[in-house]
C-alpha cells in the first residue's frame, strides 16, 4: 500500500477506506425494526395491532409517500400486524407507526440500540453515523418538516450508519436490548496453548430491556 499510496489515495473507488467502520450509508428498511421496537415499548402498538396498507399514506396533505408494493405493482399488503409488516417491509405500516412514536422517541431508541453511536471497535477512523432529526437537518442548512418523520421511520431522511453499526444494532435488538462494545480479540493463549493469558470480558454500554413478547413479535417478522 505504501508503495502505491499516491495512486491509491486518488482512486475514485477509495480502496484505502474501511467501509465496515468508515462508510456511512442509508439503512433503509433495516431501520424499521427500531420503529417497531419503539412503537411496541411505548404502547403505540401491541403485537396484535393491525394497520391497513392503503398504498398511499394520506395523513398529511404533503408528503403522501407510497408503499413500495403499491408503487411497483399497484397492490397493497392489506391489514398487517407488526410481525407481518416486518416480513413484508410494509412502508405504510411503518409510516403510521413512526408518526405515532414521533421523531424524538425514534431517535432515542435508535441510539439506545447503537445507531449513531461508535461501536468501540479498535480500528482507526470509526464513524459515529447520523440519526435523522430536526437538529441534524438544521445543522446542514436544511428544513425539518412534521412529515419528515415518515421517511425517517423507514430508514431514509438523514439516517446514515456504518455496516458494523447495523450488525451491532441487530445483535443488540435480538439479545433483548443489551448493547455491548464491539471487540476484535476474544482471548490470548501461550504459544503452546497451555495457558490462558488474556480473556475478554464483554463491556455493556447500555440496555433498554425489550420485553420478551415484544422481542418475539419482532423476531417472528425477521
Amino acid at each position: 500500500f505504501s508503495a502505491d499510496y499516491a495512486a491509491l489515495s486518488q482512486d475514485e473507488a477509495h480502496p484505502l477506506m474501511n467501509r465496515a467502520v468508515q462508510g456511512l450509508y442509508a439503512p433503509g428498511s433495516t431501520f424499521k425494526l427500531v420503529t417497531a421496537a419503539a412503537a411496541l415499548e411505548e404502547g403505540f402498538l401491541t403485537p396484535e395491532t393491525q394497520i391497513l396498507d392503503t398504498g398511499r399514506y394520506t395523513y398529511y396533505k404533503s408528503p403522501q409517500p407510497q408503499c413500495w408494493l403499491y408503487r411497483q405493482e399497484g397492490k397493497t399488503h392489506g391489514l398487517e400486524t407488526v410481525s407481518e409488516a416486518i416480513a413484508d417491509s410494509c412502508n405504510i405500516f411503518f409510516y403510521d407507526a413512526g408518526r405515532r412514536v414521533g421523531i424524538d422517541m425514534l431517535g432515542q431508541y435508535a441510539r439506545a440500540l447503537g445507531l449513531g453511536e461508535k461501536t468501540g471497535i479498535e480500528l482507526a477512523g470509526e464513524q459515529a453515523g447520523v440519526v435523522a432529526g430536526p437538529e441534524y437537518t438544521a445543522s446542514v442548512g436544511g428544513t425539518w418538516y412534521e412529515g419528515s418523520v415518515l421517511s425517517a421511520a423507514i430508514g431514509q431522511e438523514n439516517n446514515q450508519f456504518t455496516p458494523l453499526q447495523i450488525a451491532n444494532y441487530l445483535a443488540t435488538l435480538v439479545n433483548g436490548g443489551d448493547r455491548y462494545s464491539v471487540h476484535l480479540l476474544d482471548s490470548v493463549r501461550s504459544h503452546d496453548n497451555s495457558e490462558l493469558l488474556y480473556q475478554y470480558e464483554p463491556e455493556l454500554l447500555s440496555s433498554i430491556g425489550i420485553p420478551e413478547d415484544y422481542l418475539a413479535t419482532i423476531k417472528e417478522g425477521m
